[in-house]
């Protein structure tokens, strides 16, 4: 008999540290599937993209930045999203989510069965949740401190929208994200100016066949969130659409709301 889901997913968060993931593993009679996440988050695009491309039905609930730390940590024990509630068991972060959905829905796979490919999908993928991730969450907070009457914008389509007077919501952004680049330890100065560098990576992996291929990764999925949301900056869009790495994003995330001016 498989052994408790709530000891698969300590396995699985054992085996995060080392890139070698199981499959969570089917749920009988789980019921619904809730997702939490803030409207405009990469990792929880990642995340929704996995679902709609497995064809699993789910119920989005959609939180404050900020607000939602203090709430993700009375849920799922972490402050980060996205989280997944899957039956009376909780799963945090996008990578392992991805996992969780391999089990929950096997077709189609998220990794290779080939080993060799199975290994540079995973790197891909810790690359692209540990590097391209954050400094994309750098990048982007940068911009909405400068910016803060646009973070409404990344409610359009979610339940907060409309809840926040354009005022209010300006100001708490302001304050929220003015420290959060210094609280991630990546200055916005430093970010942008590898941005380049990263973009390149994302068109060199592309080009070996580790992404962009005809049927979807977990490391198309983890580099097309954080892509598609630098695709909402302004500042960002004509470089990235002009690039392979841009039209990977656009195929596996068409919409994707807000917009930050340059």
């Amino acid at each position: 008999m498989d052994a408790p889901l709530a000891e698969r997913l300590d396995a699985a968060r054992e085996r995060l540290k080392t890139d070698s993931f199981p499959a969570v593993g089917r749920v009988p009679g789980a019921g619904e599937l809730v997702l939490h996440v803030i409207p405009g988050s990469h990792p929880c695009a990642t995340v929704e993209a996995a679902l709609r491309l497995k064809l699993v039905r789910y119920r989005r609930v959609a939180q404050l930045p900020g607000v939602s730390s203090l709430q993700q940590l009375a849920r799922f024990g972490s402050r980060t999203v996205p989280g997944l509630r899957i039956g009376g068991e909780h799963v945090v972060g996008s990578r392992l989510i991805l996992r969780a959905l391999d089990g929950l829905a096997p077709e189609p796979p998220l990794l290779p069965s080939d080993p060799s490919a199975r290994a540079d999908v995973l790197e891909a993928e810790r690359w692209g949740d540990e590097v391209l991730q954050v400094q994309t969450r750098v990048i982007a907070a940068g911009a909405l401190a400068r910016h803060p009457e646009a973070a409404t914008s990344y409610l359009e389509g979610s339940a907060l929208a409309g809840r926040l007077p354009e005022r209010a919501a300006a100001a708490y952004i302001r304050a929220l994200y003015a420290v959060a680049p210094r609280l991630l330890g990546f200055s916005t100065p430093r970010a942008l100016a590898t941005l380049s560098e990263r973009l390149d990576h994302v068109d060199a992996l592309i080009a070996r066949g580790v992404l962009g291929g005809a049927r979807p990764n977990a490391a198309d999925l983890q580099v097309a969130g954080s892509l598609r949301l630098l695709l909402t900056l302004d500042a960002h869009r004509a470089e990235i659409d002009a690039r392979p790495g841009g039209a990977l994003a656009r195929r596996l995330i068409p919409e994707y709301a807000g917009r930050l001016p340059a």
